[in-house]
């Protein structure tokens, strides 16, 4: 039995606004779950981390051309989520843009179907405002009525992501990063004014 007391998270957690589908694995798909390592998505990914690691040296030492390189990597991802022979959606959903609980190692989100534990799904992630585009299997955790529904989501799903890659993990790691300084940094100045 799961003692709500015990805390199970291992990353830092943020509510945040995303582009978002997925679609339900069959039982073969998911026991092939993971994508591979050397396709086109992952190796975007890649790049993004080497990206971000270079950006970051810079940030302290020349600012503008820190923005400037990041405005570019954020329009590089941006055509790239819109080219279809890239992103090569897997999803028979459209993306949508709605605010979910995201994490290093899972995610939370309103839907309009109930999932079963232990189904494994393959979410497909736009991260704002980078534009940088995830596919990753999960595993469903909990599937529960919402208090409130939101539109036509009745339903949170709660998520883990599976055999998730480091260059993934660092890519949300960073986000998560960016958005909680972002969200804090907007939080101070409104209570300012």
């Amino acid at each position: 039995m799961h003692n709500n007391n015990q805390e199970r998270r291992r990353y830092f957690r943020i509510v945040d606004q995303v582009a978002i589908s997925y679609r339900l694995l069959s039982e073969e798909e998911g026991a092939a779950a993971g994508l591979g390592i050397n396709s086109p998505a992952a190796l975007v990914v890649q790049l993004e981390n080497q990206i971000s690691a270079s950006l970051e040296t810079l940030r302290s030492i020349q600012p503008q051309v820190h923005e400037l390189l990041e405005l570019f990597n954020r329009k590089i991802n941006l055509v790239l989520a819109l080219d279809d022979s890239i992103s090569e959606s897997d999803s028979d959903q459209i993306k949508r843009a709605q605010q979910v609980n995201i994490s290093a190692c899972g995610i939370a989100f309103p839907s309009n179907e109930q999932l079963k534990p232990n189904d494994k799904i393959l979410l497909e992630l736009t991260l704002f405002p980078s534009n940088i585009c995830l596919k990753m299997v999960s595993v469903v955790i909990g599937s529960e009525l919402l208090e409130e529904p939101v539109g036509n989501d009745a339903y949170i799903i709660r998520a883990d992501f599976l055999d998730i890659s480091s260059n993934e993990q660092e890519v949300l790691v960073q986000h998560i990063i960016k958005r909680q300084t972002m969200q804090l940094k907007e939080r101070r100045e409104s209570r300012q004014k």
